[in-house]
C-alpha cells in the first residue's frame, strides 16, 4: 500500500479515494470476482499517483441546514443501503429476512461495509437488490467488507474524520433510512496508557439516543467519515481513516489483511491530564513509553533498543502532539515499511530506522 508522504497528504489521500473510485469505474466492472481486485487495486494506485497531493480539494460547504440535508438526501443516501441476514425458520419450512444494520457503498461493484453479515444475506439499496457472496473479516475491530454482485452502484463519498472538531454538525444515517441530526461533543483517545499498535481516536456525540451499530455518520457535505460504534460509555464513532487501510489491502491483495506494530505502550503527553512532573519533566507533547509493558518482547521497538522512560516525538517527520496520536500516524503504514523514528532519551535526541512487525490477532 502506498503510504502518503506525509500528515497532509494523509488527509488529502481519503478526499480523493471515492473520486478515484468514481474515474476507475471501468476498471471496477472488471473486479467482480476477486481473481480481479489485485487489478483493480493496481488502477487505483496509477491514478492516485498523478494527483497533485499538496494542493487542496475546494470545498463547497452548505450555507444553511437545509442545504446540508439536500446535499445528504441527494450525494449519501443513495450509497447507504440495509443488510437483512436470511434466518431459516425449519419448522415453517421458508426462510425469511430480518433487517439487520446499515450497509455502505465502496466500490460501484458491490464492496460494501458493514458491522456484521454472512454469506447468503441479502443487501438492499433504493435501485438494486443482491446477495452476498464473500465476506472480508476486518480483523483489528471485527467489522465486515461484504460484496456482492451490483452495477453502477451509487458510492460513499469519504470525507476526513481526523478534522471532525467538537461542537461540529453531522448527521447519522438511522436504520430506517432516516436522518438524526447531531453534534459532536468531543474527540476522546481512550486510556491514559495507551498502545501504539490500536487506533483510539473516536469521536463522541452529545445525542442521547441510541443509535444502531454499524450507522454511518456523515459530516454536512454528506461524506462519510465513521460509523457508530459499540459503546458502553456513550456514543462512540469509529473514523474511517481507522478502516481505510484495510480496505486498500481487501483490493490490492485478494482479501489479505495485516496491520502493522511498533509494540510500545505509554502515555501521550499532549492528552493526558494529571501526568506528574517527574514523570512528563514539564513536556507537553510525545508519547512517553511507560509500563512493565513499555515495550513488547520481539516486537519492532524492541529489535531497535527502545526503553521504558523514551519519549518518542515523531514518525517520519510528523510530529507526535494534539493533532496527530501516535496510532494515528502508524495506522497509514503496513507491516514491513520502515520509519524514522526520533526520539528523546535522558535529554538528547536521536534517530532510529524501524522496520514495523505485523500485528497478531
Amino acid at each position: 500500500m502506498k503510504r502518503p508522504p506525509n500528515a497532509w497528504s494523509h488527509t488529502f489521500l481519503l478526499l480523493i479515494l471515492s473520486g478515484v473510485l468514481g474515474l476507475t469505474a471501468g476498471v471496477a466492472g472488471t473486479a467482480l470476482t476477486s481473481n480481479y481486485l489485485s487489478d483493480y487495486a493496481l488502477s487505483l494506485g496509477e491514478v492516485t499517483h498523478n494527483v497533485i497531493r499538496s494542493q487542496t480539494r475546494p470545498q463547497n460547504l452548505p450555507q444553511t441546514y437545509q442545504d446540508a440535508l439536500n446535499r445528504v438526501k441527494t450525494q449519501a443516501l443513495p450509497a447507504v443501503g440495509s443488510l437483512y441476514a436470511s434466518v431459516n425458520i425449519p419448522q415453517y419450512g421458508v426462510a425469511s429476512s430480518d433487517f439487520s444494520t446499515s450497509v455502505v457503498s465502496l466500490t460501484s461493484d458491490g464492496w460494501v461495509l458493514s458491522s456484521e453479515g454472512a454469506l447468503g444475506d441479502t443487501v438492499r439499496f433504493v435501485s438494486q437488490t443482491c446477495e452476498v457472496d464473500n465476506v472480508i473479516v476486518e480483523p483489528r475491530f471485527g467489522w465486515r467488507f461484504l460484496h456482492c454482485p451490483l452495477s453502477n452502484a451509487a458510492v460513499i463519498d469519504i470525507g476526513v474524520g481526523y478534522d471532525v472538531k467538537p461542537g461540529d454538525q453531522l448527521f447519522v444515517v438511522t436504520g430506517d433510512g432516516g436522518l438524526a441530526f447531531v453534534t459532536a461533543d468531543a474527540v476522546v483517545w481512550g486510556d491514559v496508557l495507551r498502545s501504539s499498535d490500536t487506533p483510539s481516536r473516536r469521536i463522541l456525540l452529545t445525542q442521547q439516543e441510541s443509535f444502531q451499530t454499524g450507522s454511518p455518520v456523515l459530516n454536512v457535505s454528506g461524506e462519510l467519515v465513521g460509523l457508530i460504534e459499540d459503546s458502553v460509555e456513550g456514543t462512540h464513532v469509529i473514523l474511517f481513516e481507522h478502516l481505510s487501510g484495510a480496505f486498500e489491502q481487501l483490493l490490492e491483495f485478494d482479501g489479505s489483511i495485516t496491520y502493522p506494530s511498533l509494540g510500545v505502550r505509554g502515555i501521550d503527553l499532549s492528552r493526558s491530564v494529571g501526568v506528574s512532573a517527574e514523570l512528563s519533566a514539564g513536556r507537553h507533547v510525545g508519547f512517553l513509553l511507560y509500563g512493565s509493558r513499555a515495550v513488547a518482547w520481539e516486537s519492532a521497538a524492541h529489535a531497535v533498543g527502545l526503553e521504558a522512560g523514551d519519549l518518542l516525538l515523531s514518525i517520519d517527520g510528523v510530529t507526535i502532539n494534539g493533532t496527530y496520536a501516535i496510532d494515528d500516524i502508524l495506522a497509514w503504514y503496513t507491516a514491513g515499511e520502515q520509519i524514522q523514528l526520533e526520539f528523546e532519551r535522558d535529554g538528547v535526541r536521536q534517530e532510529v530506522t524501524v522496520t514495523l512487525g505485523e500485528l497478531e490477532n
